[in-house]
């Protein structure tokens, strides 16, 4: 099944010149890679039939590396992962942890499906509607604290190559908690074999646009003013 997602993602990365992508510098190095540059084109109508090729080639080794990333952090189901081109009106979501600024920059973000459903199902509280998020979204509680959100917001006009699948069960404690030193043995033991149950649609972005107007083109801008979680209304 991984293989079927890799296949659909390189034909996604090779089929156009994603323009709202190319304040990425993770694109740009891709589009390196395939023979574009220094002066990345917006489209590739010009582009030579070797470069296009390339391309592909470029484009192959690129969607390997995201999917393996992907299945190796087991954070899919695989059975219900696919890869495809999402676009706007939309808004995704993502958490962060303020004691770790360097790692706020991410591929993983989750719809606002998310936040109805937290709405739906969770308490009237904050806690408990954070509760519910950790819990749903499945994430081990030494990977972050969730006490910031960024937000992406997508118009009609954007497109984005993303994997989008539903998240899979993840213990509460990951297995590098204890050995890292970022959970007290009183706290891992008593937890070791119990699980968060996910279950939730989570979008994994390869390559995410950075906040960079350019004239009158269509760019994606991301909210990146750090927002404190706040409780949902």
């Amino acid at each position: 099944m991984w293989a079927q997602v890799e296949t659909d993602l390189q034909k996604l990365f090779a089929a156009k010149i994603y323009s709202g992508l190319l304040t990425d510098a993770v694109y740009r190095k891709f589009l390196t890679l395939a023979g574009f540059g220094p002066q990345f084109p917006r489209d590739l109508k010009s582009a030579a039939p070797s470069v296009r090729e390339n391309l592909v080639t470029a484009a192959g080794i690129q969607a390997h590396i995201a999917v393996a990333e992907v299945a190796k952090s087991g954070g899919l189901e695989v059975t219900a992962t696919c890869a495809k081109l999402i676009g706007g009106p939309l808004t995704l979501y993502r958490f962060w942890d303020s004691s770790a600024p360097e790692r706020r920059v991410g591929v993983w973000w989750f719809h606002g499906s998310v936040i109805d459903a937290c709405q739906q199902h969770a308490g009237k509280s904050f806690e408990a509607r954070k509760e519910w998020l950790r819990e749903h979204l499945a994430v081990c509680l030494d990977w972050s604290a969730m006490d910031r959100i960024d937000t992406l917001s997508l118009t009609a006009a954007d497109e984005l190559p993303a994997i989008e699948g539903t998240g899979a069960p993840m213990r509460i404690y990951s297995a590098a908690a204890l050995p890292n030193g970022k959970v007290a043995s009183k706290d891992y033991w008593p937890n070791l074999g119990k699980y968060f149950p996910g279950g939730l649609k989570q979008i994994v972005l390869p390559f995410v646009p950075r906040a960079q107007g350019r004239g009158s083109a269509p760019v994606l801008e991301p909210e990146l003013n750090g927002a404190p979680v706040q409780p949902v209304p």
